[in-house]
């Protein structure tokens, strides 16, 4: 039997982060042989993940990611099952991989599953499920991507709120100037929640309703037969102003609709925008 150092065993502890009797008994089944104990405890650890497949992860954190000339970005959306979790290092820096990682691939949104077989940008030869394999093993919580998006453009930009718990990544047609109009515009989304960039995207059978239901209230008041059409199609264009984000009042700049503030940054469109929140 080979003989195990303490020099080795705290090695392959500061490598996998899990306690020094584990890593102890796994380098003497592999005969002192790191990467072979390593393989162990990624095996020993996969079968306690699956164990714990069906706890719920109703909690865990959002990350963002950004090549450095804006033009490809990711959000990632990874759950665990307690929130001291969600807050640890660990936790924290295995979303950061994930969203990078999405980033680094050709699918805009990969399924949970696709997501575990993607390869970790963080390390060569390995994949996201062998990430949250190692995070298991020191977190022993079931952890999982739950929902990942990239996007690309002209110029991508995004968000996580401070508390890790919603997130949001925006393409717009050009580089804002100033950029911070980008960072406003992130945190308009999030506190706006809008349901559409434009009106035109808003489904037909929405805007339906709003004005079948003015008419209706018009008509239930006595408004003059000449004026409901008019006060009808009010409340489209004021359900639009709230729903719409280009149409919106933004948050920062009061009085002024978000297409307005992009356009005074030089930006014409917003291409596309996605909002993940726990619990959503």
């Amino acid at each position: 039997m080979a003989m195990i150092t303490a020099e080795q065993v705290r090695a392959l502890r500061e490598e996998t982060g899990l306690p020094m009797m584990e890593c102890k008994t796994a380098l003497t089944e592999a005969s002192g042989d790191n990467e072979a104990a390593k393989t162990l405890l990624q095996k020993k650890y996969k079968g306690k993940l699956e164990s714990r497949s069906s706890s719920e992860t109703g909690e865990g954190r959002m990350a963002i990611y950004f090549t450095d000339d804006r033009k490809t970005g990711a959000i990632a959306d990874v759950r665990c099952e307690t929130a001291p979790v969600a807050k640890t290092d660990q936790f924290i820096a295995l979303a950061a991989t994930v969203a990078k990682s999405v980033a680094a691939q050709s699918a805009i949104a990969p399924s949970p599953d696709e997501a575990a077989a993607m390869k970790s940008a963080a390390k060569p030869g390995r994949t996201i499920k062998d990430e949250i394999m190692d995070v298991f093993g020191i977190l022993r919580e079931n952890m999982k991507v739950a929902r990942c998006r990239k996007m690309t453009g002209g110029y991508v930009c995004g968000y996580v709120h401070h508390d890790g718990k919603s997130g949001v990544l925006i393409t717009l047609d050009a580089r804002p100037n100033p950029e911070s109009t980008a960072t406003d515009l992130c945190h308009h989304v999030i506190f706006s929640n809008p349901l559409a960039i434009s009106r035109d995207q808003i489904p037909a059978s929405k805007l339906d309703e709003v004005r079948s239901l003015a008419r209706e209230l018009a008509q239930g008041e006595g408004k003059p037969a000449q004026l409901i059409d008019k006060i009808a199609e009010g409340k489209v264009n004021a359900f639009c102003g709230l729903n719409a984000l280009m149409e919106q009042e933004h948050v920062k700049v009061p009085k002024t609709a978000v297409k307005d503030v992009l356009k005074g940054a030089g930006v014409t469109t917003i291409n596309e925008f996605v909002v993940f929140k726990i619990g959503s």
